[in-house]
């Protein structure tokens, strides 16, 4: 192992020496520093004396766990883990080192990998404490649970590839029972919910703590673990099953008949093309399958063809138009909506806001930029943005429908709310690509950490306008309408705002250093 010792000694050394040598790097690190300080240091302040129940916290970490588990575990069948990289396919592999300290150094990496990744859960803390009291242990073991998942969801999804790369029929099988068994706990939390008329909130939450729940593999266990930081009950069980279930992953990688080199170097191809094409925007460079449906455009003519184009890539990405991401923020809404009824509307839409930022700037318009058509037709720089720009409405539309239904019907409120949310809920989604666009069309070259702040601030900025004038118009001078006139009243403005940003960005199509 001292290859591999030395590897990890100069990967950490070449980190912090590469930040160190970064401003703009470090000042990304100072600032989400900042921002987690501010967020503990400010829910202090927060801190209610109505303490809500910690079996509901419980409950929602069993839900984390599981989502993030199962997720790694799907996406396992269809293209294995990651836990190898095309660096380590191409320098590592070809070294004189036995493939079992390569596993173990792969797994060592990996985990640090998804340490960092857990520590957004982090900035949750302020909330978290305000309505729970959670400790910072209890606030240390969600994340560290988080990270677990994640890791284990990838170990798992590497050994169930590499015994079913080349058996459809086994991986068919394997599929069906994971969605038997989710529909199994499904059906066993809404049963909790149905049997407890007089309090079905209460009746949800212990089914989701229920005996079912805690020993599904994995996910259940890391939310058994817990709860038992909580004090809701004991911490080591859950976490001994989670070691078991990592030894005997490494076992069968160890132990595979064959050599599993072949298959992680397929997985490790397939994720580099994956950022590749997500980089260049080449939905064909795409891996896997994709569901290719109807062809051609239809109708369509000069800068409206941009609109059909993208409505017809759109309805091969997904079910019902809308990312997995979009559905779990989704989830996340109506989730807390069932738990904080007393939140009131106007926290849980902006709560709903802030989790669009990471979704919205993943459409089709970010990638058109990258392809050379949007450039070379002879149309109108505006119009061609503009059509690009109303490609964004079904998918924003039903993201916007999906939530909103839900969590107006849990709050008691009719239908004209529900389409306030909605017509709110869209214009921020049309704020925010204008917002995107303003990036790419100024900083698109600079450092990825720096460029995550900037999008975040310059973000906040173009929502002021509409926060400002709903909350004089419904806050301070108190027109008839409320939380939801104060939601029209932002919608409304961040309309021409959106379309004024849009309107100032017309020459980035005529720009041709622009071009990419």
């Amino acid at each position: 192992m001292y290859a591999l010792s030395y590897l990890l000694a100069a990967r950490l050394k070449n980190t912090v020496r590469d930040l160190l040598r970064h401003p703009g790097r470090l000042l990304y690190v100072v600032i989400l520093v900042l921002l987690f300080l501010f967020a503990a240091v400010g829910s202090s302040g927060l801190a209610s004396d109505h303490v809500r129940d910690l079996h509901e916290l419980a409950a929602m970490g069993n839900g984390l766990f599981l989502l993030v588990f199962l997720l790694g575990l799907w996406n396992g069948f269809a293209k294995g883990g990651s836990v190898f990289s095309m660096a380590d396919v191409n320098l590592l592999f070809p070294s004189p080192i036995r493939r079992t300290q390569a596993l173990f150094y792969a797994l060592l990496r990996q985990m640090s990998t998804t340490l960092l990744v857990g520590l957004v859960l982090l900035y949750q803390y302020g909330w978290l404490h305000s309505s729970y009291h959670i400790s910072a242990l209890g606030m240390a073991a969600m994340c560290l649970g988080y990270v677990l998942a994640l890791f284990l969801g990838q170990v798992t999804a590497m050994t169930l590839y590499t015994y079913t790369s080349n058996r459809p029929g086994a991986q068919k099988v394997l599929q069906s029972v994971l969605i038997l068994c989710l529909l199994a706990l499904a059906g066993w939390v809404c049963l909790g919910g149905w049997q407890s008329p007089q309090d079905r909130l209460a009746g949800l939450v212990n089914a989701a703590n229920g005996w079912p729940v805690k020993l599904f593999p994995v996910g259940g266990w890391l939310g058994w673990s817990f709860a038992g930081v909580l004090g809701l009950d004991r911490w080591w069980p859950g976490l001994a099953l989670c070691a078991v279930w990592l030894a005997v992953m490494v076992v069968l990688l160890v132990r595979f008949p064959g050599d599993w080199y072949e298959d992680v170097l397929r997985t490790a191809e397939l994720a580099q093309s994956a950022i590749a094409a997500k980089k260049e925007g080449n939905l064909d460079a795409a891996p896997g399958k994709i569901r290719l449906g109807k062809t051609g455009l239809g109708k369509g003519w000069g800068a409206s063809a941009f609109y059909y184009k993208q409505k017809r890539e759109d309805t091969r990405g997904g079910w019902l138009l809308l990312s997995p991401a979009s559905l779990a923020f989704a989830g996340v809404v109506i989730v807390l909506a069932v738990l904080w009824r007393s939140a009131g509307l106007l926290t849980l839409f902006g709560l709903s806001v802030y989790l669009q930022i990471f979704s919205t700037g993943q459409n089709r318009l970010s990638r058109e930029l990258g392809k050379p058509f949007l450039y070379l037709v002879p149309e109108p720089a505006f119009a061609k943005l503009l059509q690009c720009l109303r490609a964004l409405l079904p998918s924003a539309g039903m993201e916007a429908v999906v939530t909103f239904v839900p969590v107006c019907l849990l709050l008691g409120l009719g239908p004209g709310s529900i389409l306030d949310c909605v017509f709110s809920r869209l214009t921020y989604a049309l704020l925010f690509q204008s917002g995107d666009l303003l990036v790419e069309r100024f900083w698109s070259g600079a450092n990825k950490t720096l460029l995550m702040v900037l999008y975040l601030v310059i973000l906040l900025l173009l929502t002021l306008p509409g926060v400002i004038v709903g909350t004089l118009l419904f806050g301070y001078f108190r027109l008839p309408g409320g939380a939801v006139g104060g939601l029209i009243a932002a919608g409304i403005v961040n309309l021409p705002v959106a379309l004024l940003l849009l309107y100032s960005l017309r020459n980035m199509l005529e720009d041709t250093e622009y071009t990419r």
